[in-house]
């Protein structure tokens, strides 16, 4: 084993960031101190639970979305997965309050909203599924932050980017509904002009694995463009981050490979 300590080496200066300053013994990459601004990697925690209610949310949509009743129960645990991500990728107290915040504004807007008039969609309506939407884009990037600061991949790392990966087809879900809800009367749907939130997301899911059935298809050009960008941004996501935490499960990163990063 080569000794870390080279007597005839040069002594670099303690803020050098030259390419051949990267080897193991070097402190901490500078970006891993970046990224702690968004996640503290003190109160990271497993992340296995955030993927049970992601798969809960996922199976029980289907059979909260013919209600209007139910819609705010389906709101509801889509938003308690994305609060407990907040939560287990120690995202700040601010941003946990802003996610609870959200999340209570879109249930009960889901809840109350269809109950009370079966009219043209408000502006509240909007306002709420945008806030919304904006909450499931936030979690799978941090979930991804706290996944590069792991010290070693582990199957709790791969947990992570599998949430991250369907939290993904969850976002575009509730960006899809969104894009509808500001732009009605339009119809999003070339098939239906009165979709249910599961019909957003599973034309999420069916674009981002290119599985491509037909059944539903958009009908406005904002919508051909977001589903063009899901499908790539899937694609690429499952073959690079998944696929690399499968084939290197047990290896230590960049970060566990150091020394131990200073408190």
């Amino acid at each position: 084993m080569i000794d870390p300590v080279d007597a005839d080496a040069p002594n670099p200066s303690p803020g050098d960031d030259s390419p051949g300053d990267d080897s193991p013994v070097n402190a901490e990459p500078l970006h891993f101190h970046r990224l702690r601004r968004f996640v503290r990697p003190a109160e990271q925690k497993s992340i296995a639970p955030v993927l049970g209610l992601t798969v809960l949310a996922m199976a029980l949509s289907p059979f909260l979305a013919d209600h209007d009743w139910s819609r705010g129960l389906e709101v509801a645990i889509i938003g308690v997965s994305a609060i407990v991500a907040l939560e287990r990728t120690g995202a700040s107290r601010v941003i946990r309050r802003a996610g609870i915040a959200i999340v209570v504004l879109a249930t009960a807007v889901a809840a109350t909203i269809p109950v009370l008039h079966a009219g043209r969609t408000g502006s509240l309506e909007q306002v709420a599924a945008g806030l919304f939407a904006l909450l499931l884009l936030v979690t799978p990037v941090l979930v991804v932050i706290r996944l590069m600061l792991r010290p070693r991949i582990t199957i709790d790392t791969l947990a992570g980017a599998l949430t991250a990966y369907l939290q993904i087809g969850i976002f575009f879900g509730a960006l899809y509904l969104f894009v509808a809800l500001v732009t009605e009367p339009s119809p999003f749907f070339a098939q239906t002009a009165t979709p249910v939130y599961s019909d957003f997301e599973y034309f999420s899911f069916i674009t981002m694995t290119t599985v491509g059935y037909g059944d539903l298809t958009p009908a406005s050009r904002i919508g051909q463009t977001l589903t063009t960008f899901e499908a790539v941004i899937g694609q690429v996501f499952l073959v690079t981050v998944v696929a690399l935490t499968v084939s290197n499960l047990g290896r230590p990163t960049r970060r566990g490979s150091g020394q131990t990063p200073p408190p």
